[in-house]
């Protein structure tokens, strides 16, 4: 990881809210969902707050580096219907060796629809891959 990598490292991102965005489509495999309200998933906020997140770290980081998810924890406070834009803002606001923990909010056009942390760890892609492929051989 760079030296670069310091609290108060700011990053944005925008999507726009699809069909395919929707609670209703979060999984197939998840049939319960299929009754909901077509609106913006928590499932898909976490991801794109985690998104905005990986996207601020990406020049921060050494080659052979990525980083994994490893705590979240956020509100999704108000519905996004589709059409309407999200806005996910990520703040670094702490660095502990390889753990970076992170302030992340999304908002809409009428304000704020969640907010929150999340932590990631910065891995050595190569070494995570192996450990993974060693699991799946062993257990699967």
């Amino acid at each position: 990881m760079k030296d670069t990598m310091i609290a108060g490292l700011t990053h944005e991102t925008r999507v726009t809210v699809t069909k395919g965005l929707t609670v209703p489509e979060v999984s197939e495999h998840f049939k319960s969902f299929h009754t909901m309200p077509e609106v913006f998933a928590t499932a898909y906020m976490v991801g794109f707050m985690e998104l905005c997140c990986i996207e601020l770290m990406a020049a921060h980081l050494d080659n052979g580096e990525d980083s994994v998810g490893i705590d979240i924890n956020v509100d999704h406070s108000a519905p996004t219907p589709t059409g309407m834009e999200v806005t996910a803002h990520a703040e670094l606001i702490d660095v502990s060796k390889r753990v970076l923990t992170f302030e992340v909010t999304a908002s809409d056009n009428a304000g704020t629809i969640g907010k929150g942390l999340h932590k990631r760890a910065v891995i050595n892609a190569e070494k995570f891959n192996q450990m993974v492929a060693d699991k799946s051989r062993k257990y699967a």
